[in-house]
């Protein structure tokens, strides 16, 4: 999410000479978090779980067991009403615990997973909320989040924010039915399924690691390529995020879609903004009314032959895709028949940059000081006594 560029020259920045605190102290984080619940399904009438090495189904104090089966073999769940039926044995409850044997993984719709999977109703369908520890956790967002290949620091340094921003989530509101979304909406997650050597020594590397500041875990916001400048998170996000500054980003000025154009004729974004939920006459022009500190859209107005519509940046960037407006950071001119878009980066542009961690990894920046450049207020510490969930 972005708006106007603004040129920052090129220049070193003597990294290396800043101290990031590392600490074990019972500061960083007051409450400590052993396992994490995370959203890996939602909105089906029917899921089926098995396990290699066997599966257990009980009800949610487990003290109940409701079906088992051995290796391999698969168990349908079904929503009935306000429970959980397994179709195999007729038994039901309101929320269901799919358990695997020791060391084994369980399998939601052929997809692997550490720790257990939770199953109940949800907004009228089944919702499966896997329960697994934090470390193991951050194995499978690694390798969904970064390509394994890619410098060990900049691995190590996305494996602290990665493991910051879940701790965060968490602490947020510990009583939650999920902490974590499996998809962009929070961190991507692919469980189990495809961990990489890789990118799991990233995180065993930096075991405990977070970002506080005051001694809390930070909201450690990141994304894919910030084109040059880096935003407020209380521009994005609110007032209440004030821990993280934009700063100037030389080292993001060479990655992919650092520079980006996508033409979108009128009717397209007619018919974008109406599935979205703003219906509009035939448009007119789109006029930009406020920008950020580093130059991204905060507000615009959709100009057309009803009106006008008036919309946050991001707003509108999310009803004509975020694949498609990779930010908010882009210029707009009007063309016969469309508009053209002008942007720069690849996501919210707060935090960390990915693209621009690699960079630095690959200039022999340590991951001390790819954290201290993306979020120049915090400091590394160590979590210690996580209270489970």
């Amino acid at each position: 999410m972005r708006g106007r560029w603004r040129f920052w020259p090129r220049r070193t920045i003597a990294l290396a000479a800043v101290a990031v605190c590392l600490a074990a102290g019972p500061e960083a984080g007051s409450a400590a978090v052993q396992s994490v619940r995370v959203l890996v399904a939602e909105g089906r009438s029917a899921l089926t779980v098995s396990s290699d090495g066997g599966l257990t189904i009980t009800d949610a104090t487990g003290r109940r067991v409701l079906a088992q089966r051995g290796s391999g073999e698969p168990l349908r769940l079904l929503v009935r009403g306000g429970t959980v039926r397994v179709r195999e044995t007729g038994t039901s409850a309101p929320t269901l615990v799919a358990w695997p044997a020791r060391s084994a993984t369980v399998e939601l719709e052929g997809q692997a997973f550490r720790g257990r999977l939770l199953v109940q109703p949800w907004n009228g369908a089944l919702a499966a909320v896997n329960v697994v520890d934090l470390e193991e956790y951050l194995l499978g967002v690694l390798k969904d989040e970064i390509p394994p290949g890619w410098p060990a620091e900049a691995a190590k340094a996305m494996a602290i924010t990665a493991r910051t921003y879940a701790v965060y989530q968490v602490q947020q509101n510990p009583g939650a039915l999920f902490h974590l979304r499996a998809t962009t909406a929070s961190q991507v997650y692919g469980g189990a399924t495809g961990e990489d050597a890789r990118t799991s020594w990233a995180v065993q590397a930096t075991r405990g690691q977070i970002l506080t500041f005051g001694g809390q875990p930070i909201p450690a916001f990141y994304h894919s390529c910030s084109g040059g400048v880096t935003e407020d998170a209380l521009d994005v996000f609110g007032a209440n995020f004030d821990t993280i500054v934009g700063v100037p980003d030389q080292f993001s000025l060479g990655c992919p879609d650092a520079l980006w154009v996508e033409r979108l004729t009128s009717r397209e974004i007619e018919r974008a903004l109406l599935q979205a939920g703003y219906p509009i006459g035939r448009l007119l022009r789109i006029e930009d009314l406020l920008r950020s500190r580093t130059g991204r859209i905060l507000r615009l107005a959709v100009h057309h032959t009803r009106g006008t519509l008036v919309l946050e940046g991001k707003r509108f960037r999310e009803a004509l895709g975020n694949e498609v407006i990779r930010s908010t950071d882009f210029e707009v001119r009007a063309d016969p028949g469309g508009f053209t878009f002008v942007g720069r980066g690849w996501g919210h542009g707060v935090g960390l940059s990915q693209w621009g961690a690699k960079e630095m990894a690959d200039l022999a920046y340590q991951h001390q000081d790819i954290l201290k450049f993306y979020y120049p207020l915090a400091e590394i510490r160590t979590l210690t006594g996580l209270v489970g969930q």
